[in-house]
């Protein structure tokens, strides 16, 4: 056993400095990351944009990207691999790397067709034969990249969202397995990870998020980390909120034309995306399991009808806060806290197609419009600086941190003398 040296006792300006100064009050160690899918589109995936685009990502505080190596586009076919949207992927790792960024989060997601049907039409070995040649192909694309190996893979996405998941809970842990074994010689210490979408609306895609708790539970031993999506005001909306806001137009009748608008008003609107009550009952859950746990995913939409990129602005600027007050909450009861936050999305995808265009325009999917930036990389009211300030050491014009910036800041800073009572303000 190591020995440690006994401590040397204080003399007495020590001990009077110890007794009068209170112990400094610890940081939020969180480390927040972005989901991007920039290397899947051939317009910003070529080696050039991608530098430059991480580049501008690494400026803002973010740790690492979140990427999707997307099996179905890669094997559209079976034995078909697309060399070309690999070499993108490869493309983005050594882009990041250059910008300082740590390792991605890779995301073995989305399988294509003709291996759902494989796995629907009770062929599940031969899924899992074809998952396992899949998962090959990445560890070697990764191997080629070089650079510092990935920590993180994430199984599929979204466990409970039979959209992006069309495989059982009790199927999940044979693709984990496989996983770390294509991977033990590549990263021997990979963590995997597991999402689960958490809102009102999770019911009508799969199973609500709250009754499937209980299944992931089971094979939560497969994972080493839980990462909870939430998208307040956009996929989720409290029951209570637009209860009271029914109320307001009952007792103010002179209320009920901006009601029976779309988007809710402001107030509702303001209500909705500062609201971590979900999110909380999700987290609380999974901070006992005894496994690392996260946010995966939030954002908001700069789009009709969610009022453009102020009101993006708006959001991050509440949603900060609230989680913040949230973590303060957490560490005052003794609730192993959340080790990161994830974003989405970097940057604007538009849609490709007349389907895709009209669904963008009135809906919120597919999610186009939840970048940060637009699509030709220009940085939306959420990323902008705010002016300049003077350097006092050379004075020397410096930018501002832009408000995103200054929202991690925020979040990672102590918080001296929260209480609980302010949490739900």
């Amino acid at each position: 056993m190591k020995e440690t040296m006994p401590s040397m006792p204080l003399i007495p300006a020590e001990r009077e400095q110890s007794e009068t100064q209170p112990e400094k009050e610890p940081e939020f160690a969180l480390e927040v990351y972005v989901t991007d899918h920039s290397p899947d589109n051939l317009d910003t995936g070529d080696p050039e944009s991608l530098r430059e685009f991480y580049q501008d990502v690494a400026k803002d505080g973010v740790a690492r990207v979140r990427y999707d190596f997307h099996w179905g586009k890669l094997e559209n076919k079976p034995g078909e691999f697309d060399s070309k949207l690999m070499d993108r992927y490869k493309d983005a790792k050594r882009a990041q790397a250059e910008a300082g960024l740590k390792p991605p989060i890779i995301i073995l997601s989305n399988p294509p067709e003709w291996a759902i049907k494989l796995y629907k039409g009770g062929k599940k070995e031969e899924f899992f034969v074809e998952f396992r040649k899949y998962a090959e192909e990445i560890k070697h694309g990764l191997e080629q990249a070089g650079g510092q190996p990935i920590t993180t893979v994430q199984i599929l996405n979204e466990l409970n969202n039979k959209i992006y998941t069309p495989v059982a809970v009790e199927d999940i842990p044979e693709l984990c397995r496989i996983t770390r074994e294509v991977f033990k010689e590549y990263n021997p210490d990979l963590k995997l990870m597991a999402t689960v979408n958490a809102n009102s609306l999770a019911k009508f895609a799969g199973a609500d998020a709250k009754d499937f708790l209980p299944e992931l539970k089971k094979i939560k031993d497969s994972f080493d980390r839980i990462a909870i999506d939430y998208y307040p005001g956009t996929w989720h909306y409290p029951l209570e909120t637009i209860a009271a806001e029914i109320k307001e137009t009952v007792d103010h009748p002179e209320n009920d034309a901006r009601f029976l608008k779309w988007p809710p008003t402001r107030g509702v609107f303001k209500q909705l995306v500062k609201d971590v009550d979900y999110l909380r009952e999700m987290l609380e859950e999974v901070a006992d399991w005894g496994v690392d746990y996260e946010v995966g995913e939030v954002g908001m939409p700069s789009k009709f009808p969610w009022g453009g990129e102020k009101s993006q602005r708006y959001f991050y600027d509440a949603f900060f806060r609230a989680f913040k007050h949230l973590l303060v909450d957490f560490r005052q009861r003794g609730i192993k806290l959340p080790s990161a936050l994830g974003l989405y999305e970097a940057i604007d995808e538009p849609p490709k197609d007349l389907k895709g265009r009209i669904l963008d325009k009135f809906t919120p999917f597919p999610e186009n419009r939840f970048g940060m930036r637009k699509a030709d990389g220009r940085r939306k009211v959420v990323l902008q600086s705010q002016g300049v300030t003077r350097s006092f050491i050379d004075g020397e014009k410096k930018p501002e941190r832009s408000q995103f910036k200054a929202n991690i800041d925020y979040l990672r800073a102590p918080m001296k003398n929260s209480k609980v009572k302010d949490i739900k303000k």
